[in-house]
């Protein structure tokens, strides 16, 4: 999936037509208008909370957004929320620094989540429950600050192990959506970086020199999502770029096939009863 990037002189371009690394940016910005124009994910008037972890899919995320108002064909502002969940003393001052540097306001929060999962909880698989409660603070963070729109920094990699998480440890097939809309908060969750390569992210943060915090959750690296990532890599010795192929499987789904299509020969929907035919038309969305 190659994402392009044309120019759109907007009004706000001179705000933003100093900042740095706009050309090493390139890419990225070309995949975050990729994702809105298909997925509509930015109208006019949208504030956007990006939730700003300190890993380099955040930080790009942020800076890719404050760099696209240059581009995108509407308005929108851009806010960060940094959630600090206490886990252990780290210096969040470079991150508020560069943000302060491309002019998006950032606030970092202080939060127990750490203390309650690791402490209080003392949970032995804590992600489920500690990205419960990151989503909570950051959705809240984001109603306290006006935005309609919450943006995370998920990439192409992380769609697919999410899919072959699912796949493999909940027997369904699912990955999260490109825009989530959220009843309870009234906000709108969006992905801008989905058709992003998780290769390209790490050479776009290395070559800015984004101020990166390493990270200093206890269970950091040792996550199924890490086994995943070997699965993903398995199938290169077969197929090239196999990455490439999943996420059009999953993006492209007016090809899906599974057995939501199943299509039964008259007779057989004929010696159904009712709740048998309720049943079949249910599965294939023919109610």
């Amino acid at each position: 999936m190659n994402c392009s990037l044309r120019q759109h002189a907007r009004p706000g371009y001179n705000r933003v037509k100093k900042l740095k690394g706009k050309y090493a940016m390139k890419r990225v910005l070309g995949c975050i208008r990729r994702a809105d124009e298909r997925y509509h994910m930015v109208r006019p008037g949208d504030k956007v909370c990006v939730g700003v972890s300190g890993g380099k899919d955040s930080l790009l995320l942020l800076y890719g957004l404050k760099l696209y108002q240059m581009f995108s064909k509407v308005p929108y502002e851009v806010v960060g929320v940094m959630l600090d969940l206490g886990i252990s003393g780290q210096d969040f001052g470079p991150v508020q620094a560069w943000a302060d540097s491309i002019d998006v306001p950032l606030d970092i929060i202080k939060t127990d989540i750490g203390e309650i999962v690791f402490d209080v909880r003392k949970e032995s698989h804590p992600c489920a429950l500690c990205s419960k409660f990151r989503r909570g603070a950051l959705n809240d963070a984001a109603v306290a600050r006006g935005c309609n729109l919450v943006a995370l920094g998920h990439n192409r990699d992380d769609v697919i192990e999410t899919f072959f998480l699912s796949l493999i440890y909940e027997s369904r097939l699912n990955t999260f959506g490109p825009v989530t809309y959220l009843g309870r908060k009234e906000v709108t969750v969006i992905r801008p970086l989905i058709f992003l390569p998780e290769k390209y992210a790490l050479s776009t943060a290395k070559r800015l020199e984004l101020p990166i915090c390493k990270p200093n959750c206890p269970v950091a690296g040792q996550t199924k999502r890490e086994d995943m990532k070997e699965v993903i890599r398995y199938f290169t010795r077969f197929v090239p770029n196999p990455e490439e192929r999943f996420m059009n499987a999953i993006a492209d789904t007016h090809k899906y096939g599974m057995w939501d299509r199943l299509r039964l020969p008259p007779r057989d929907i004929a010696d159904m009863n009712e709740n048998e035919r309720i049943a079949y038309e249910q599965l294939t969305h023919r109610r």
